[in-house]
């Protein structure tokens, strides 16, 4: 698999198809699994939502990434605004180094993605330890590594249906 970036101009993005791949990755957090089989699954609304900030910067800003955030919050049960908190400073901080980002091979940004991640389960930690809860362990940083392994293909996929097919 190459890591460079597509040299094609691609097909305008419907606002369509990035609401549906928002509800997919909600849907995919979702799914039922046996308890342990997640602690290494990368957060995969933070994971597409970091690829539109990132991709589509006019149509997925901070604000979508609150909402995104209170979203995930009531889909996992977890403490509300925790995953709010985390989206928004996440998306600022992907936001505020678009015009980088975007200019890098895959490669790059998947490492970008992966401080990205890092930060944004930082934030939910620091959350969670501010009312009460204990260290949930060093275990918990390991799904933003794969997440980041994860990017090139998540970035292939979503560009499948906007590239120019010739005939």
């Amino acid at each position: 698999m190459s890591f460079d970036r597509p040299k094609e101009l691609l097909k305008p993005v419907k606002r369509r198809f990035i609401f549906m791949t928002l509800l997919l990755a909600v849907l995919v957090e979702m799914i039922p699994l046996p308890h342990g089989s997640t602690r290494w699954l990368p957060d995969f609304i933070s994971l597409v939502l970091l690829y539109w900030l990132i991709n589509q910067p006019r149509r997925v800003n901070v604000g979508v990434a609150f909402l995104m955030g209170l979203v995930a919050d009531i889909a996992t049960a977890g403490m509300l605004g925790q995953h709010a908190l985390a989206y928004s400073a996440t998306a600022y901080l992907a936001l505020s180094r678009q015009r980088q980002l975007v200019m890098f091979n895959l490669g790059q940004q998947a490492l970008a993605v992966l401080g990205l991640m890092l930060c944004n389960q930082s934030i939910m930690v620091v959350a969670r330890m501010l009312n009460g809860s204990a260290f949930v362990g060093w275990s918990y940083f390991l799904p933003p590594l794969i997440g980041a392994l994860l990017w090139p293909l998540l970035t292939k996929l979503l560009l499948l249906p906007y590239r120019h097919h010739s005939v």
